[in-house]
């Protein structure tokens, strides 16, 4: 009797493994049922909307394309359901948790956009379709790690739908604004730039030479977090070349440079520890993130009055508010106060500027300034700088206290 305890005992011990990884396969059929009433819901969304531009063709070509995007996205969770845990030596989760839940929901969003590839613009509210799907989807990107790290529920399954979906996302993004004419096909070499660096990489293995590691850079984060931000507006339906390719241009740009960067440090081009290299990294960071952003400063209070001196000229009755606002952001970005979100204000009376009264010269060098102050930061001799160490750290990370090193 007691040996037949014993082997019972041993038996479920030995099941008792396989119970997470049958919990999260059934937790991924849940999520497979939700991403077909997603789809289907969406489909019934889009046959019921009406003053736009889709026939039932492309009705059933945006149902096709979204559902198969959804399924690859279900294929990549059914194969890494195995990382479900912190490192490869912790015990697998049995839950998928809070943060990879509203990755899974990001990954639903870009489902949908997905549907409006390869056919025109649909017309009415539903041409703002793609851009509101995409703003969620970076809302959910700040939260699902957020969410992961507050509930210690950080994985690698987490990373791993994390990198795959932005990079879908951000190539679906890039792809709809070149369909649009929002931006240049160019752009789309930077949605390819993550794999094609990875598959270099791969190449120079097979050809026996050595990959040099990267150092740890936030910028990489940043650039990243900026260009996704920067498509979710682009693709609003009331910009226009040449404002967007100006956006593009410098976005596009910063996130190519970090790609190059990178790329001339694996195949040891650049040798990050040599003194040759810290030399001249400091040096042009001095001048790239100290002496531009300043100039950028000086310029942006000039562009704001040659901007509002244009809106005074040619409206009546004369929008006191907007001028108050632009005035605001000017000298905020001049003093430096919070230089990023001045810019913010610099963009926003941009914008206002193009969809109100059309592109001008004043109007786009307004948009210069403030995209690029966006981009580089407060610089030197700013007032205050809250914004630069936000920035940088991430969400959800607990800041030690003295307490805690007491």
């Amino acid at each position: 009797m007691a040996q037949q305890s014993a082997q019972k005992s041993a038996q479920q011990s030995a099941r008792q493994p396989d119970q997470p990884q049958a919990r999260l396969k059934h937790q991924w059929w849940w999520v497979a049922g939700i991403y077909v009433a997603v789809l289907i819901l969406g489909g019934i969304g889009l046959a019921q909307t009406k003053g736009g531009h889709f026939t039932p063709g492309h009705s059933l070509r945006w149902t096709l394309l979204a559902g198969l995007l959804l399924v690859v996205e279900l294929i990549v969770l059914r194969r890494n359901l195995h990382k479900n845990r912190p490192t490869p030596a912790s015990p697998v989760f049995a839950t998928l948790g809070w943060g990879n839940s509203v990755t899974l929901a990001r990954g639903a969003a870009y489902g949908l956009m997905a549907g409006f590839l390869f056919a025109p613009r649909p017309g009415g509210l539903l041409d703002w379709a793609p851009a509101i799907l995409y703003a969620v989807a970076i809302v959910a990107d700040y939260w699902d790690g957020y969410l992961a790290r507050r509930t210690n529920h950080t994985t690698m399954l987490g990373e791993v739908l994390d990198i795959e979906f932005d990079g879908i996302g951000i190539l679906i993004a890039m792809a709809l604004a070149v369909q649009y004419g929002q931006l240049p096909g160019i752009i789309l070499l930077l949605a390819v730039s993550r794999p094609l660096f990875l598959w270099g990489m791969k190449w120079r293995d097979r050809l026996g030479l050595p990959n040099h590691p990267m150092t740890p850079s936030d910028e990489r984060r940043i650039a990243a977090g900026l260009i996704m931000g920067f498509m979710a507006i682009v693709l609003w339906p009331v910009f226009h070349p040449p404002a967007t390719y100006i956006g593009g241009a410098i976005f596009g740009g910063m996130v190519a440079a970090s790609f190059l960067r990178d790329w001339l440090v694996v195949i040891g081009w650049l040798q990050p520890t040599s003194p040759g290299y810290m030399f001249w990294h400091a040096r042009l960071k001095r001048v790239i993130f100290q002496r531009l952003p300043l100039l950028l400063r000086l310029a942006s209070l000039p562009a704001v009055v040659l901007v509002l001196w244009r809106i005074v000229d040619s409206v009546s009755p004369i929008p006191l508010l907007l001028i108050a606002l632009g005035l605001l952001a000017g000298v905020a970005a001049l003093l430096g106060f919070v230089a990023r979100l001045a810019a913010i204000g610099l963009i926003a009376l941009a914008c206002a500027d193009l969809i109100a009264w059309g592109n001008s010269s004043q109007t786009l060098l307004l948009l210069t300034v403030g995209l690029l102050l966006i981009v580089l930061g407060n610089g030197s001799l700013a007032l205050w700088t809250p914004d630069e160490r936000l920035l940088r750290r991430r969400a959800g990370v607990r800041v030690p206290t003295p307490k805690d090193a007491s």
